[in-house]
């Protein structure tokens, strides 16, 4: 059964996201639980490229590094926070077979994806216990 998963690391990313940037945190809740709640809006989330050019309000994308190496790694950017200059990621992946999607990191969006930064690490460790 389609269900969304959030992982305790991209909780603990949210709880320090609160006493940052209520604005963003109480946002980003706030799509996690329509998400949660709409099957077909969740589908949305394997779409590559969904959401581009704000046709949508949020923008869904493969993480290409991983995406070739066999990771099911996705990231979302949400339009309206972007709009007020609140620019995170959500980061998660997808189990096809199961069809889980499992929210793994909160992250800032100037964090740069390489392999070696600490965020990509975490990642990279959720995704493999999954």
């Amino acid at each position: 059964m389609i269900a969304l998963f959030v992982h305790d690391d991209a909780k603990a990313d949210l709880e320090a996201l609160w006493r940052k940037e209520p604005q963003a945190a109480g946002r980003i809740l706030v799509l996690l639980e329509q998400l949660e709640g709409d099957p077909d809006l969740l589908d949305r989330l394997t779409q590559h490229n969904y959401g581009a050019r704000r046709s949508a309000d949020f923008h869904v994308s493969k993480w290409q590094e991983h995406w070739r190496k066999g990771r099911d790694l996705w990231r979302l950017k949400i339009w309206d926070l972007e709009n007020k200059g609140l620019r995170y990621r959500i980061v998660y992946a997808f189990e096809p077979g199961k069809l889980h999607y499992h929210v793994l990191a909160v992250a800032p969006r100037e964090f740069n994806y390489d392999a070696s930064h600490p965020i990509s690490r975490r990642i990279l460790r959720a995704y493999r216990a999954l």
